[in-house]
């Protein structure tokens, strides 16, 4: 059986089984006893994304890499594990040198574009609850915005860091404010995630994660060199510096939305101890929410562009401000 391929393909679950039939990759499955197999035009993909526990064979990732496509896989929980990428992306020396040549100077003023575009962010998406629901965000955005006025005075990116802790404190206090009591979601808590709402911020934050980082790697990035995020010396601190500009317009807006919407219900979550589970088919449903918020269209610069492609056009920003000095304008996003 085939399927209209996609550009990012997302599997979820367990017990899958990729392989490569001619040039086809091919899904195959148990549904209850019943054998199942999806076939997808591997040409046609860029970006295979697992999670969960599956067997993958090496024709299968010899057929992704002579087409050019990434694989990334991340846990149950949305947590990044590891990225495979054809050999020939991976030269990038360069580019990496010149980015370890960063100036203090410039690093950190990149560093603070990017925290006040991700707190403006988090304003956007209040203020665009406070037109929708009637709740006065006044006070918080407030609040938010001294913080943001700081910035500027920071002298390292730790400091930054701090602030942007004071900022996404208020943010999700006011964002627990929105939700039915009975989610159960009183802040921000990631591991382990103890209520479906956490649970999906975290599983939507590892999809962006992940296109995040394909951004980054196809622009010849180091994504281990980061200026915001400069003391993650074991993770990858550039696509932490760059996901900061896409959580709250993508992730964060598919939770608002589905919860609003009715779309999360007890059905679709298991709670055991202080762990959340998502259950199978809303992982995937939810999965699906996100790649359609990637897929849609928003203001960028002096028009519109796909959330998809604005990703992409900021890491190739951020090469042009290593490469060629050029000033790196962080993305902003703007609720209707």
């Amino acid at each position: 059986m085939s399927e209209t391929t996609p550009e990012t393909l997302h599997i979820c679950g367990y017990g899958k089984k990729l392989k490569k039939h001619n040039d086809m990759l091919v899904v195959e499955w148990k549904d209850n006893e019943e054998e199942r197999s999806l076939s997808f035009t591997s040409s046609r993909l860029q970006h295979v994304i697992l999670s969960g526990e599956h067997l993958i064979s090496t024709g299968a990732i010899r057929l992704l890499f002579e087409n050019d496509v990434a694989l990334s896989y991340m846990d149950g929980a949305g947590n990044p594990i590891g990225y495979i990428f054809p050999h020939e992306k991976s030269r990038h020396v360069d580019t990496w040198e010149k980015q370890i040549l960063l100036s203090k100077e410039k690093s950190l003023g990149i560093a603070r574009s990017v925290c006040k575009a991700a707190a403006e962010n988090k304003i956007s998406v209040l203020l665009s609850l406070q037109k929708s629901r009637g709740i006065d965000m006044g006070e918080t955005v407030a609040d938010m915005r001294k913080i943001i006025a700081n910035m500027d005075g920071a002298d390292d990116s730790n400091e930054l860091m701090g602030f942007e802790g004071s900022v996404s404190k208020l943010y999700f206090s006011s964002f627990a404010d929105m939700l039915p009591q009975e989610l159960g979601f009183s802040g921000r808590i990631k591991h382990p995630s103890p209520d479906i709402v956490n649970v999906m911020l975290s599983y939507g934050y590892g999809i962006l994660y992940s296109k995040i980082r394909h951004a980054v790697i196809s622009a010849n990035l180091n994504p281990y060199r980061g200026v915001l995020h400069a003391s993650y010396r074991d993770q990858e601190a550039l696509v932490y510096d760059l996901i900061e500009e896409f959580r709250q317009p993508v992730a964060d807006k598919v939770v608002l939305t589905m919860i609003g919407r009715k779309q999360v219900s007890v059905n679709d979550y298991v709670l055991g101890g202080e762990t959340c589970l998502m259950k199978d088919h809303f992982k995937k449903e939810f999965a699906n929410e996100i790649f359609e918020r990637l897929e849609s269209e928003t203001k960028y610069e002096s028009g519109k562009r796909s959330f998809e492609n604005i990703i992409a056009e900021q890491a190739k920003k951020f090469r042009a401000c290593i490469l060629e000095d050029a000033e790196y304008v962080p993305f902003v996003f703007q609720s209707r």
